[in-house]
């Protein structure tokens, strides 16, 4: 291993100064929404999410919803939308456990809260936008793939390809770090220091925890890894291709129908950047980690799993840029070409580092997603959406009961989240809804162009859509 070009021990430094303290909210509304929704053994549960609206704003208003992780009221991107007369939906509280359960229940809970706050009084549903990080930008493409009606969507450094992060590079990168720790416990125990305490009390346990794994080459994968993959029991099997496609963003990006720009860093060591494009990853990572770890992806992948979202995404609609992050990097806004559908931002920031996570750099300035929203917000989803084939094929299957990535229940609970018949009412709501401002004509192109891989399922889709166009459930 070369030598580090960062000392861990400063940026543990960084991290243990206390944040500026902010005052509290002034002049908001705060609202629990509680969200039924079945899991997939079949129970049902009741998520929630917190809604901070901006008192005495023009009712129904634009939202943004925060998917997986809850966004706290200290959080600046929160004030900002606040301060743009904005409201601002997230998940009340976060338990590890939902990452484990983020391709299956924490799946079906957000598109339940999703679905729930279009449709809440105050909300302007056709005013929705999607901003989600890491697994929430996971989220936020998978929303993305399955809800049709929502505004845009933002995902900043997004698993955008999980059979990738978790079947190929987080394995190479444990790998490293078991390896690491074998050799450190056993010299250990040749000092005699085995079973030696530490009594430090640790003023932060966060630091604690991120200091009992900073000799790992990998710290942040080390300390994240077990929340994420779990016992397994919530990922499909790994030769179940068609699942893994229906759960991932490069999977489902065909069914995009709304703008989106993602945002990612090339120094990511958590989402390696080759599952956003191929096009700029490092041929070799920083001096902190080994010269042969491999974090392209491979070419022999299967399906659909084999390509980085640029390459999923239709190459006319969109722009993927490298843009140069300079020292201490001033804010900035967002770029995008508005003219493009998808715009893909990836900073360079240099090669990964093992001390790193997101970016393995601590002086960059904020990166702010204000004016896009508010360009796409002020045109609303009846302008911004365009219904694509792949999507109307999904929302069928889903109202069919045969959509991989939101499995139908019946007999369960024909009220929550996860039932055929709330699914059926949705897939009813969003069509009609599109009809409405496109026209029938202009759905009925778009079925016409459907192609279906398997031939039982056209006469199926054709009656699900009669029925959907007529009203008939």
């Amino acid at each position: 291993m070369r030598e580090k070009k960062m000392d861990i021990a400063k940026m543990l430094a960084n991290l243990s100064q206390p944040k500026e303290e902010l005052p509290p909210l002034a002049n908001v509304v705060r609202k629990t929404v509680e969200v039924p929704f079945i899991t997939k053994d079949g129970q049902v549960k009741t998520g929630s999410f917190n809604l901070v609206m901006p008192e005495n704003a023009p009712m129904p208003m634009s939202a943004v919803f925060v998917p997986h992780y809850p966004m706290g009221e200290d959080s600046v991107e929160m004030r900002s939308y606040l301060a743009e007369g904005w409201a601002v939906a997230s998940p009340v509280q976060f338990d590890p456990d939902y990452n484990a359960k983020l391709m299956d229940d924490d799946l079906v809970f957000n598109n339940a809260a999703l679905y729930t706050l279009k449709r809440l009084p105050e909300i302007d549903a056709d005013r929705v936008a999607l901003v989600g990080g890491s697994a929430g930008g996971y989220m936020t493409l998978m929303l993305s793939g399955l809800q049709l009606g929502t505004c845009c969507a933002i995902a900043n450094g997004p698993i955008a390809n999980s059979y990738f992060n978790f079947f190929v590079s987080w394995p190479k990168e444990n790998q490293l770090n078991q390896t690491a720790l074998v050799k450190l416990l056993a010299e250990k125990a040749a000092k005699g220091e085995a079973n030696a305490s530490d009594d430090k009390k640790e003023e932060n346990p966060a630091l604690a925890v991120m200091k009992s794994v900073m000799k790992l080459p990998i710290p942040f994968i080390a300390a994240l890894n077990g929340g994420f993959v779990g016992d397994g029991s919530h990922f499909p099997a790994k030769e179940d291709i068609a699942r893994w496609e229906a759960l991932t963003g490069v999977g489902v990006a065909d069914c995009f129908s709304h703008p989106m720009m993602v945002n990612h860093n090339m120094s990511d060591i958590l989402v390696p950047v080759d599952q956003i494009s191929k096009r700029f990853t490092y041929a070799v990572p920083g001096g902190s980690l080994p010269a042969d770890l491999d974090l392209h992806m491979p070419a022999d992948l299967p399906g659909k799993i084999r390509l980085s979202l640029e390459e999923a995404l239709p190459a006319e609609k969109t722009r993927c840029a490298r843009i140069p992050v300079p020292e201490n990097a001033p804010e900035t806004d967002l770029p995008y070409d508005a003219g493009k559908r998808f715009n893909i931002n990836i900073f360079d920031d240099g090669a990964p580092e093992g001390y790193g996570s997101h970016s393995a750099r601590m002086d960059v300035g904020r990166r702010l997603d204000i004016p896009y929203l508010k360009e796409q917000l002020a045109k609303g989803a009846s302008q911004t959406n365009a219904l694509t084939p792949a999507m109307l094929k999904k929302l069928l299957l889903r109202y069919l009961g045969k959509d991989l990535s939101l499995p139908a229940h019946e007999g369960v609970d024909d009220a929550a989240y996860g039932s055929l018949v709330v699914y059926q009412k949705e897939v009813k709501a969003e069509l009609s809804d599109y009809a409405k401002h496109h026209g029938a004509d202009a759905v009925n192109a778009v079925f016409q162009a459907i192609s279906v891989s398997d031939p039982e399922n056209q006469a199926d889709l054709a009656k699900a859509f009669s029925a959907v166009m007529t009203g008939s459930i």
